[in-house]
């Protein structure tokens, strides 16, 4: 629970013990790098506790841990080509040694993820 606020907050394995707004806006612009362009591309807003993620017709999603975030943006991607060229761009991304970091570790977090053929494609 934050002290400040009185808020509960989850523990998040890929930022560290102390979660601050700075992580989620870099997590957000990373996710939104990574998927800009695609096909039912969503778009991530950081939140003080974690991000909104808002899918091509409009559903919102809060998550709270990152590995949440991922699952709520692969569910987004129906098409298997798709979701190749997600894993293709993430690749290429944690690679590039600009990005490392949390940028590098949100981006590698993917791959932690199994990426599923088919997904439901509710957002």
């Amino acid at each position: 629970m934050c002290g400040a606020c009185g808020r509960t907050t989850v523990a998040d394995p890929a930022l560290g013990p102390a979660r601050t707004m700075r992580q989620h806006l870099i997590v957000a612009a990373t996710v939104n790098t990574i998927c800009t362009g695609l096909p039912g591309a969503p778009k991530v807003t950081a939140l003080a506790d974690g991000w909104m993620m808002t899918g091509p017709a409009g559903a919102s999603t809060q998550c709270q841990t990152l590995e949440e975030l991922w699952s709520a943006v692969r569910a987004c991607f129906t098409d298997a080509s798709v979701v190749d060229r997600l894993q293709r761009r993430r690749q290429a991304y944690a690679a590039d040694p600009a990005n490392a970091g949390l940028p590098a570790r949100t981006a590698e977090m993917l791959t932690d993820l199994a990426i599923p053929k088919h997904s439901q494609g509710r957002f």
